[in-house]
């Protein structure tokens, strides 16, 4: 079956026609319609005020389900922007995470840099969002990090590096919210792009022994402190793994092989979460490496047809289908963590109304988002800092402003906070 999969989808959604496309979905829609039926099963939902012991998550085949052998529906939001840097969507105006922190320490120091960060990072994110997160209904929170924020300029570990994450997982837990813990960029970047914390070539990772090794090393970390924590649904091992080729290869497969048997040295609970970067094609079967109680990963944004609702809703019927059909294969569950429709609200509602049928995770990106946009649930109109030339009180006093208060709905929250 697979070898006529691959035949079908050798070609790229970036290089195909809109005849291609049309002629795709509707080829697949045939030959895997039978693994596109609504499922009761993959409908169901479980919610407590609490995330408890019993609420500890574990895969079974392509279901998620806690403890008292439930199926748990996980769908939520990303909270990209709060400890991850990206210039298009965080009121500075440096290119990356490592740029911010180089100039903001060049010009002020240690200790004014780290105040300040410190403003931004308790502004963005207060305990009033988590109440608006489970007020809207959502019972899952991607937590997207680099290891800037947990290492020091000496390179070692902060005293206080976990601080921000325990209070998210902790708030989260109090609601009835899981949390995937997602790292976004890892030593050296896994993917070059300025989202991992620094622009690179994208080989400073996978070429690197040194950096192997202490992105090894921060997974034991992280499972060591979490692994009896059950508001923690998941361990996303790296974001967009891609070597600065836009694919996910035997290189980026092999390497979360070595980082698998890292966590599952210290926990062997949690879920651990495998990603590709864009398609099915280049993700290796669990079987290959004895992979247990993992979740396969997608994101999924095309930029190409941004103004076409119909193509849009082509696209992600071509993305569930295979992706399904694949995942169901390996019988592992699916998780949609990022994606975008942009202005298309009835690709949106389409879209979602899909992944909930079929029994997909999702988090959409982001729940903020800067600007007059459809990339958050909410917008924020918040003047860049000029961490250049602005001195530090007016840096702060921007930075001040980035908190919930300040926030406007975005138009697409109407069309993805009803799928909650």
């Amino acid at each position: 079956m697979f070898t006529r999969i691959k035949k079908i989808l050798k070609i790229t959604v970036k290089t195909v026609s809109v005849f291609l496309i049309t002629a795709l979905s509707a080829a697949l829609t045939v030959y895997f319609g039978t693994l596109y039926i609504p499922s009761e099963r993959a409908s169901g939902s479980t919610r407590h005020a609490l995330v408890d012991e019993r609420d500890f998550l574990i895969t079974d085949g392509t279901l998620v389900k806690n403890l008292n052998d439930e199926i748990v529906s996980l769908r939520g939001t990303n909270a990209g922007g709060w400890l991850v840097y990206e210039r298009w969507q965080c009121p500075a105006n440096a290119p990356d995470q490592k740029t911010l922190i180089d100039v903001l320490t060049d010009r002020f120091g240690a200790a004014v840099r780290d105040e300040l960060i410190a403003v931004y990072e308790e502004s963005y994110w207060q305990t009033r969002d988590f109440d608006n997160l489970a007020e809207m209904g959502v019972t899952l929170v991607r937590l997207p990090f680099t290891v800037f924020n947990l290492y020091g300029d000496d390179g070692e570990l902060r005293e206080n590096a976990f601080s921000r994450i325990d209070w998210f997982v902790e708030n989260c837990a109090e609601r009835g919210i899981y949390v995937v813990i997602d790292l976004h960029g890892a030593f050296g970047s896994q993917n070059g792009e300025h989202h991992s914390g620094q622009t690179n070539d994208g080989s400073l990772l996978y070429k690197s022994p040194e950096n192997r090794a202490k992105t090894k090393e921060l997974w034991k970390i992280i499972a060591a402190r979490f692994k009896d924590n059950p508001a923690v649904a998941a361990y996303d091992l790296l974001n967009e793994p891609d070597n600065d080729t836009g694919r996910t290869g035997a290189e980026q497969m092999d390497y979360f092989d070595e980082l698998y048997d890292a966590v599952r040295s210290v926990d062997g609970r949690h879920i651990i979460m495998i990603e590709s970067c864009w398609t099915v094609l280049d993700i290796a079967p669990p079987i290959k490496y004895g992979w247990k109680n993992v979740i396969y990963q997608y994101h999924h944004y095309v930029r190409e047809f941004s103004g076409d609702e119909d193509m849009q809703k082509r696209l992600s019927d071509l993305m569930v289908l295979t992706v399904r059909s694949v995942n169901f294969a390996y019988n592992v569950p699916t998780y949609m963590g990022e994606f975008a429709f942009f202005d298309n609200f009835g690709a949106w509602e389409y879209a979602l109304s899909a992944y909930n049928r079929v029994g997909f995770m999702w988090t959409t990106w982001s729940y903020k988002a800067k600007g007059d946009t459809s990339w958050g649930l909410y917008n924020q109109f918040v003047e860049d800092a000029d961490v250049y030339n602005d001195s530090a009180d007016t840096i702060r006093e921007k930075w001040s402003k980035v908190g919930y208060e300040y926030a406007v709905e975005s138009r697409v929250k109407p069309h993805i906070e009803k799928y909650f």
